[in-house]
């Protein structure tokens, strides 16, 4: 019909919103249909015919979709008629109303508001307003309406693009509407199946970051909010399996880590090679406009221990002005990987007519306007910089006006008085006396009320954490000028509310808990004023930072690391001074969770950790504890080698016994937890103590496998010195006679549903672990392993072996080991029997020798004849006795 009225359509006013719902809708149809595209395919032929008509018809109307047109050729894919309009828009950006490709995704959707229908508007709209609570409830309802018929897939990706940039009205909406929003979103990606449709949800969520220039900052909303997303899914807790649940713990950390995985990727494979640096350009701009939001909680996020290391590769390749550099080193190499699945698939669906561009064509950058780009930054930051703070006064503006009755006025009055104060004492001195007035006020203060004044008084008092800027005083022994700035004023009322007053206690820690909120730092630094301030009775203030906690939804362990974990990034003189701190005060969380203890590890240098080992052995740190060491220990496994290297160091200095590690032993990875393995060999050689059966039993637990050689390492240190040596074949001669008794005879790795040790033992592992031992170690220089085998306790029990009846199949399967034993045994006993009969003859001629000697010292002259003649004739019976034993 469109086609038919040709005059008609091109008569309509400019920039209508014809052109865009047309595109918009003729592509959800081409998408959707369920029938793959084939060469007799007249009705999707037909579709693009018109969209290829349609935007040579109107190219200028084609503006009104920004860079959502863009996103409209990438999900068509690689059709000739595609492939045209790629290359009009390289070639003539012009009659497009741009100058190139690049200043087309720095444009903005202007219909943004027609979408969608409007009963799926309305839905959207009161989820993110009233979503609440029942907000999974209500997403689960729109699921099953909308998005199940073949179009689900394509309304699905309009309703992320309308939510992101969807306007909530802060007078109107409520507080935790902007949470709503980022949740919804959250359910929108991440209850879709793995595959290419969940790969163009992601695109549709960071499309805004590929064109968000400095210039344009009509976009930095979408920024925030996709970033929101990746914020909200990486602190999601996870939770088990749940069969009629759509959230899963797949969509928390691990989902985090492929959103950030696809923006990284998607920047130098979206657009042609021509266009990457600019995009690159983009993104971090959009990265810094989210630095300048959240200022000291992006590390938070970026260096988060959740972050897979090669996700983190990838940020500071693509983000290296806001990720550290671990090697230290600030220049970045971007190494040249082979394209992943995820960025041909991007890379498919983007290249089309583009790949065929000219060689001859430049690109629309250089190295001058880059080098142009870079002198100009430092004004770009001031302005965006004052452009922040503006919105930041708009906001506190708009929150002030929801505050009721006599607060709202207080805290406007305070406002408008902040400026004009002198010196921080006036302001600490007028932030103490409004709280008091807060807590004493007959007026409605209920939860909603609390959470709008402290993010008012944030707003009012700053932070008080600086970039690059220490809270810790030069001499950390000296702070009475250390905490001088308002928000110390809110702590101290914190700590001491008027008449100690339980209530005033829990509003406070209400309010506290909400400017956390807004600022992660807050509690850290709380940490730091109770250290300051408290001497040492710190109990009171320790329970009200477990207080914030616990309304803030978080558990303390984890809190406290959360805290650790920013500091560290922030204020690393701080951390060095919290953590001893941290651990004397807060034991009970420190035993029992390895949050705390990886976020110590995985930031202390080589001063702070000597240290901290010192407060260790003079005792003023406990840090593990029997029943929850083995859970510290697994997932130690999972850290980076430099923090595992970090744990193991305090695990000596706590002296930590090696019966602690008995349950883990035989769940450690031979492949992946080397770290572990290494130290745990090094405990048993220096170990000082005979070795028991628990022991010898938890590494012949282990399931035997030929790449596998801890078992066989630690029992050769155990039989290195000769009496452990004897000990050892005891004990494992008492194993194979009890399992042969207990007829717990055939099986490998066997798993029985035993709470605690899941893992059965029996005599086929024994001898699979004793056969890899003796063909690895015998016939070495000390010659233990043959010792070892020779003993007769072990001798014994094999010999019990063979005349099992049940046990015959193993003497046949481990003939080689059964053949080691047999002939270790003869040669033992040839050993034995010719040293007795070397000893016997050598014994036999010494006697010889002697009877020589003496019949030589009677034929011998003596010079007194007289008196050895009266011997002889005193001794004449025994010297005859003596010559007839000699003959005998």
């Amino acid at each position: 019909m469109i086609r038919e009225n040709e005059a008609w359509f091109k008569s309509q006013k400019a920039c209508a919103a014809l052109v865009a719902n047309i595109l918009t809708c003729t592509t959800s149809v081409i998408i959707s249909s369920p029938a793959p595209i084939s060469s007799q395919d007249t009705f999707r032929e037909s579709q693009l015919d018109l969209v290829q008509w349609v935007i040579k018809s109107r190219k200028i109307d084609c503006l009104t979709l920004g860079r959502d047109f863009i996103l409209i050729l990438i999900r068509l894919g690689k059709m000739p008629q595609i492939e045209e309009i790629w290359k009009d828009i390289v070639a003539n950006p012009a009659s497009f109303g741009v100058s190139n490709l690049e200043e087309y995704m720095t444009k903005q959707n202007v219909l943004q508001h027609v979408r969608i229908s409007i009963e799926l508007e309305r839905k959207v709209q009161f989820m993110v307003v009233n979503g609440g609570k029942n907000l999974l409830t209500y997403f689960t309802w729109l699921n099953n309406k909308f998005f199940r018929a073949n179009d689900g897939p394509a309304l699905r990706a309009e309703c992320v693009r309308y939510v992101l940039s969807m306007n909530l009205d802060p007078a109107k909406a409520l507080p935790n509407a902007q949470e709503n929003r980022v949740q919804l979103l959250h359910l929108l990606i991440s209850t879709v199946p793995s595959g290419p449709e969940l790969q163009w949800l992601k695109l549709c969520l960071f499309a805004d970051w590929f064109g968000c220039d400095d210039k344009n900052s009509a976009n930095l909303m979408c920024v925030e909010n996709s970033f929101s997303v990746v914020r909200y899914a990486l602190f999601l807790t996870p939770t088990g399996p749940q069969q009629n649940s759509i959230v899963q713990g797949s969509h928390c950390s691990q989902f985090a880590n492929s959103l950030l995985e696809f923006l990284c990727k998607s920047v130098d494979v979206l657009l042609p090679p021509a266009y990457a640096e600019p995009i690159r350009r983009n993104v971090n701009s959009a990265m810094r406009f989210i630095k300048d939001r959240l200022q000291h909680n992006l590390p938070q996020i970026l260096e988060n221990s959740k972050i897979d290391r090669k996700v983190s590769e990838l940020l500071r390749n693509v983000f290296p002005d806001f990720v550290r550099n671990p090697i230290g080193n600030s220049s970045i190499i971007r190494p040249k990987k082979k394209s992943t699945d995820e960025e041909k698939a991007i890379k498919s669906s983007s290249e089309p007519a583009l790949s065929e561009q000219k060689s001859t064509e430049k690109p629309s950058f250089s190295t001058e306007k880059l080098s142009s780009d870079s002198a100009t930054t430092k004004i770009e930051k001031e302005k965006l910089k004052k452009a922040i703070e503006e919105q930041e006064e708009q906001e506190l503006n708009v929150l002030i006006k929801q505050l009721q009755g006599e607060i709202g006025t207080k805290i406007a009055k305070l406002k408008d008085q902040w400026k004009e104060f002198d010196d921080d004492a006036d302001k600490c001195e007028a932030v103490e006396g409004l709280l008091v007035s807060l807590l004493t006020t007959g007026d409605v203060f209920d939860e909603s009320q609390q959470e709008l004044a402290a993010q008012c008084l944030l707003g009012i008092m700053g932070s008080v954490v600086a970039d690059e800027q220490s809270l810790l005083p030069p001499n950390e022994k000296d702070l009475s000028e250390a905490f001088t700035h308002p928000i110390y004023s809110f702590l101290k009322v914190l700590c001491s509310p008027p008449d100690n007053d339980e209530a005033s206690s829990d509003v406070m820690a209400a309010m506290m808990a909400a400017m956390r909120e807004k600022d992660s730092s807050l509690t850290y630094v709380f940490l730091y004023f109770i250290k300051g301030t408290a001497g040492g009775r710190p109990t009171e203030c320790i329970e009200c930072y477990k207080n914030i906690a616990k309304m803030s939804g978080r558990s303390v362990d984890e809190m406290l690391a959360s805290d650790l974990q920013l500091c560290a990034v922030n204020d690393n003189r701080l951390f060095a001074y919290l953590v001893p701190f941290v651990f004397s005060q807060f034991e009970e969380e420190v035993m029992s969770t390895p949050a705390l203890l990886a976020t110590l590890c995985a930031n202390l240098d080589a001063i702070q950790l000597r240290s901290f080992v010192s407060e260790i052995i003079r005792e003023e740190i406990k840090i593990f504890r029997k029943e929850s060491f083995p859970k510290m220990v697994m997932d130690s496994v999972d850290w980076a080698t430099t923090p595992q290297w970090v744990f193991w160091h305090l695990v000596h200095a706590d002296g930590v016994p090696i019966e602690w590690f008995l349950s883990t032993i035989p769940k450690f990875d031979a492949v992946g937890h080397d770290e572990a393995i290494a130290n745990i060999l090094l405990m048993m050689k220096r170990m000082d103590r005979e070795p028991w059966a628990g022991l010898i039993r938890a590494l012949f637990n282990r399931v035997p496998n030929k790449d596998d050689t801890f078992t066989i390492d630690a029992m050769k240190v155990l039989i290195e010195d000769s009496e452990q040596c004897q000990k050892v074949a005891e004990i494992v001669a008492q194993l194979i006679k009890k399992l042969l008794g207990n007829n717990d005879i055939i099986g490998l790795g066997v798993r029985v549903h035993k709470k605690g040790n899941p893992m059965k033992l029996t005599l086929q592992q024994v001898l699979e672990h004793l056969q890899h031992f003796s063909s690895t170690c015998v016939e070495k220089k000390q010659r233990m392993t043959e010792t070892f085998m020779s003993r007769s306790h072990l001798q014994e029990a094999f010999a019990s072996i063979k005349v099992n009846d049940k046990a015959v199949v193993l003497v046949k399967k481990y003939g080689n080991l059964f053949g080691a034993m047999d002939i270790i045994a003869q040669d033992t006993k040839e050993h034995s029997s010719s040293r007795t009969l070397r000893g016997n003859r050598q014994g036999t001629s010494a006697e010889r020798q002697q009877m020589q000697q003496m019949h030589h010292q009677k034929r011998k002259p003596n010079e007194d004849d007289e008196q050895n003649s009266k011997k002889r004739k005193m001794h004449n019976n025994i010297i005859e006795l003596s010559d007839d034993s000699d003959s005998d």
